[in-house]
């Protein structure tokens, strides 16, 4: 493992231990940082140089992009949660004959649709659906999300107010409250 690997797993590491203390501040400077490592590694997008590294690489920039996503939805921020999905999308699309889909990826997939219901950008919102495959359209998430939009299309206002009850995991409530 190289050098600049192997910091960025140690930031990453430190990162989580962050993150798990509730110290937002630190959180966000490592995230910068670890943005700024990974601008070192050859194997990610857009050159996707075959490295002996390139599967440590790329799993590892994933996971951080994954973790800083979630981290804005933490912090309120949604700018920063639709720059961070744009940057692990690439990961999501281009890199799956390289790595093995993330747990994390139908999750937040879904959070981005979630979004852009939330934002009334609903043409988006199908253009988004159209990139998965069809196979995701079973997960819990994804699924949320689709009949959440159906609902808001039908008018049965009322599956929406008790859409909010039953979210598929804990992170999907920021987008469901109206003030976000």
């Amino acid at each position: 493992m190289d050098r600049e690997l192997e910091e960025a797993n140690c930031k990453f590491a430190w990162l989580k231990l962050a993150c798990a203390e509730d110290e937002l501040d630190t959180c966000a400077t490592l995230i910068s940082e670890l943005k700024v490592l990974l601008t070192k590694f050859p194997s990610l997008p857009p050159s996707f140089k075959n490295t002996p590294n390139a599967v440590a690489e790329l799993r590892l920039a994933r996971a951080i992009y994954e973790f800083a996503v979630i981290f804005s939805i933490r912090v309120k921020d949604q700018d920063a949660f639709e720059r961070n999905f744009f940057q692990l999308k690439v990961f999501y699309m281009d890199t799956r004959s390289i790595l093995p889909p993330s747990p994390e990826e139908y999750r937040i997939w879904g959070l981005n649709l979630l979004r852009l219901l939330a934002e009334n950008r609903v043409a988006e919102f199908h253009t988004e659906l159209e990139l998965l495959p069809p196979r995701a359209l079973d997960h819990p998430c994804i699924k949320y999300a689709v009949e959440l939009e159906q609902s808001f299309m039908e008018g049965t206002y009322n599956r929406l107010t008790n859409g909010q009850r039953a979210v598929p995991h804990e992170t999907y409530l920021y987008f469901m409250d109206p003030s976000c």
